[in-house]
């Protein structure tokens, strides 16, 4: 037999294979689907002395295509009971190895979360891409408020945002990296229902000690997404001056560098921070003609200085609510030989000083107003 012969024989036995492992991998895989529920959003909250979870999904099952979402809610002091509460409820078993959001309920938060914490991570088909988030609201009633719109819906928002605009990471796995990692706290994007009854992402709730420790308005988590450095990207308002004029412009981040260092002594600590930013200006008066390059160097010079008061202030009251979102504690921990958290943070924390070099390029302008 020659080689040509030997070639089509292994080709044919190899596709004759193929053919009839597929239907058998299939098949099973779609009847799994269609047996189980599978949540995309799941909430907790606090009412009283229980615990309630309410879980969100869409059902593409069915012959009929189905618009918006559908909600189950159960009660229970437990996890366990929650979801078989959930499950008393439900045509189908509940399963959230498919869940892309997880939210806390803020008066949840106040009172502590690593118990859900532990319970969803118990689950070994929860993928580390899951979002985490708190809500100003209980998280039953944000969930409410997206019964209308795909059950992907308030995913797609965090992660806009995330990419876009003034949050920082929000996976699970970051999450947990500051949740459980010696000398840092983590941050989660904070939901709220704003007027108009949509949910929105304004503002970054920081924990401390797995209960919500401090919450950034919208200006402040721009500021703390660059100084924590992941993902630099952003855009807020600042107040500019020429003369008698006065106005505001919007500066976007487009991208940038930071870089920290820290010196640790006895009687005064110092974190020196080294900033690069890449941005441009949108939004500007008429009477700043930014084609001229004094009105350009006045800008940044302005920007810079503002910039750096308020990465200063911000700095300060991270350290008066006794939060590390940071990770100061994780840079001084790999700078020291001997490191102690509960000591750090009681003695040295509260009396570091902040040194910014902050360097701000605009590469280029919007259409002014």
């Amino acid at each position: 037999m020659n080689s040509q012969k030997r070639k089509n024989i292994r080709y044919f036995c190899a596709l004759l294979t193929l053919i009839l492992i597929i239907p058998g991998c299939s098949y099973p895989r779609q009847k799994i689907i269609d047996d189980v529920q599978l949540p995309k959003v799941l909430g907790f909250d606090k009412v009283d002395n229980q615990y309630v979870g309410t879980v969100l999904y869409s059902d593409y099952t069915g012959d009929e295509k189905k618009d918006g979402s559908s909600i189950l809610q159960g009660k229970g002091k437990k996890s366990y009971l929650i979801k078989q509460s959930i499950n008393a409820q439900s045509p189908k078993p509940l399963e959230i190895g498919k869940l892309n959001l997880l939210i806390f309920g803020k008066e949840l938060a106040e009172n502590g979360v690593s118990y859900f914490v532990k319970t969803v991570c118990r689950d070994p088909l929860i993928g580390s891409n899951m979002l985490v988030a708190v809500s100003e609201e209980p998280a039953g009633e944000i969930l409410m408020k997206n019964k209308d719109k795909n059950s992907d819906y308030p995913y797609k928002m965090i992660e806009q945002n995330y990419r876009t605009q003034n949050v920082p990471i929000p996976t699970l796995q970051s999450f947990l990296f500051d949740f459980y990692g010696e000398g840092r706290d983590p941050s989660l994007p904070f939901l709220k229902i704003n007027q108009k009854g949509n949910i929105e992402v304004n503002r970054l709730a920081v924990l401390k000690n797995d209960k919500l420790g401090l919450i950034l308005n919208q200006k402040e988590s721009f500021l703390y997404k660059i100084l924590r450095g992941r993902v630099i990207s952003g855009q807020t308002d600042f107040k500019i001056h020429k003369g008698q004029s006065g106005d505001s412009v919007i500066l976007a981040i487009l991208y940038g560098k930071n870089k920290k260092s820290i010196i640790i002594k006895d009687s005064k600590s110092k974190v020196t921070l080294n900033i690069t930013l890449n941005g441009m200006v949108k939004d500007f008066p008429d009477w700043l003609d930014l084609r001229k390059r004094q009105n350009n160097i006045l800008l940044k010079k302005q920007l810079e200085k503002q910039m750096k008061k308020d990465f200063e202030k911000l700095f300060v009251k991270l350290q008066k609510h006794q939060v590390d979102p940071l990770g100061i504690g994780d840079l001084a921990r790999a700078n020291s030989q001997k490191w102690n958290e509960k000591e750090f943070y009681e003695k040295v924390y509260p009396t570091i000083s902040l040194d910014i070099n902050l360097k701000i390029e605009l590469s280029q302008a919007g259409i002014g107003e």
